[in-house]
């Protein structure tokens, strides 16, 4: 495995200011921190990853194949085939377009996640050394997102077949949210009453739980394939026990970091977006053309290569973090400020 000195078997220390268990605030100050102060390198490797894909995007976008103006009026006809041929014209496309998007996105994840190790463990990342590591771990990080995919959709099943028998029997629905909330409000306040069992029936009772539960527990599973010698079915088993009795913390803040890059990449998109929207509609256009919808894919990109690698560095930092809580890799900094008081 590439270690943070670029060197096998050699795990370098982690700087004394992450060597710490940090707070909900802690994980997010620091993660923007790191992001404000090597803006630069993370803007260079998000460019790398996601211009490929926003430029095909870009030219199928210029090129009319997602022109939506003329769908109101096929709507408008009635007629079923007109909408089916709509669908059926746009669908190979998109298909394609979400197809790469996806595997530049787990290649652009992996590197920043790199990036973001290599600075936390006080050495700077070489673009050469990064690319190695993410060609190395990138089967692997594939066929995680790949088993985490299958697995979520057969756990929404299951979910969703929990949530319709509810439904149907409106008094078991009545009763398992009441359990919920119950059951929310004694492991909130009485932690000494943290028992499995009860975990078990706040998942099965709240509405979708096992979905959430498990989007939640296997959300580590990416990053520890790229920062660990695991492969995808351990990669899971190791997010499990990563977030175990941290999940509130670990999707709170995975939340709050997605809804600030958000913010940063909509608002800027939406100033360009917005007067092409009006304008369109001035022209007597239910929507953007192929010239206005490229101009707006291309700030979207923009703010994408500016801003998103924040999450990225969030999704690293909460690891190190929680890597931290499970397996005492802070302990020589614990021993240093013992030793330090006494």
């Amino acid at each position: 495995m590439l270690t943070s000195t670029g060197q096998a078997g050699q795990e370098r220390q982690l700087e004394p200011r992450y060597r710490r268990i940090l707070s909900f605030g802690d994980v997010l100050d620091e993660s923007i921190g790191l992001y404000r102060g090597h803006w630069a390198t993370f803007a260079l490797v998000s460019a790398i990853c996601l211009l490929p894909p926003g430029v095909i995007q870009l030219m199928v976008t210029a090129g009319g194949v997602l022109d939506t103006r003329g769908l109101v009026g096929e709507l408008a006809t009635g007629d079923p085939q007109a909408t089916i041929n709509f669908y059926s014209r746009i669908a190979g496309p998109l298909l394609l377009l979400t197809f790469v998007a996806v595997f530049f996105a787990l290649a652009w994840t992996a590197a920043v996640v790199v990036c973001t190790d290599t600075y936390l463990h006080g050495a700077q990342p070489e673009l050469s050394a990064v690319a190695a590591h993410v060609l190395r771990r990138y089967v692997a990080v594939l066929l995680t997102g790949f088993c985490t995919l299958v697995g979520l959709v057969l756990i929404t099943l299951a979910a969703g077949l929990l949530v319709a028998i509810s439904v149907v029997l409106l008094p078991i629905l009545v009763l398992e949210t009441f359990a919920a909330i119950v059951g929310l409000c004694i492991w909130w306040f009485r932690p000494s009453a943290r028992t499995t069992w009860l975990k078990w029936l706040i998942i099965v009772a709240t509405p979708m739980g096992l979905m959430l539960y498990f989007f939640g527990t296997w959300s580590m599973a990416i990053i520890a394939v790229v920062l660990e010698p695991v492969g995808p079915l351990r990669a899971l088993r190791r997010s499990m026990q990563l977030v175990d009795r941290h999940w509130f913390r670990t999707i709170g803040i995975l939340v709050v970091a997605g809804l600030i890059v958000t913010l940063l990449q909509d608002v800027p998109a939406l100033l360009v977006q917005l007067p092409l929207t009006v304008l369109a509609f001035a022209r007597g256009q239910t929507g953007l053309g192929p010239t206005e919808q490229a101009i707006s894919v291309g700030a979207q990109i923009v703010t994408e290569v500016l801003f998103a690698s924040m999450s990225s560095i969030v999704y690293a930092m909460l690891f190190i973090d929680l890597r931290n809580r499970r397996d005492a890799t802070d302990i020589a900094e614990r021993v240093t400020q013992l030793e330090a008081n006494a």
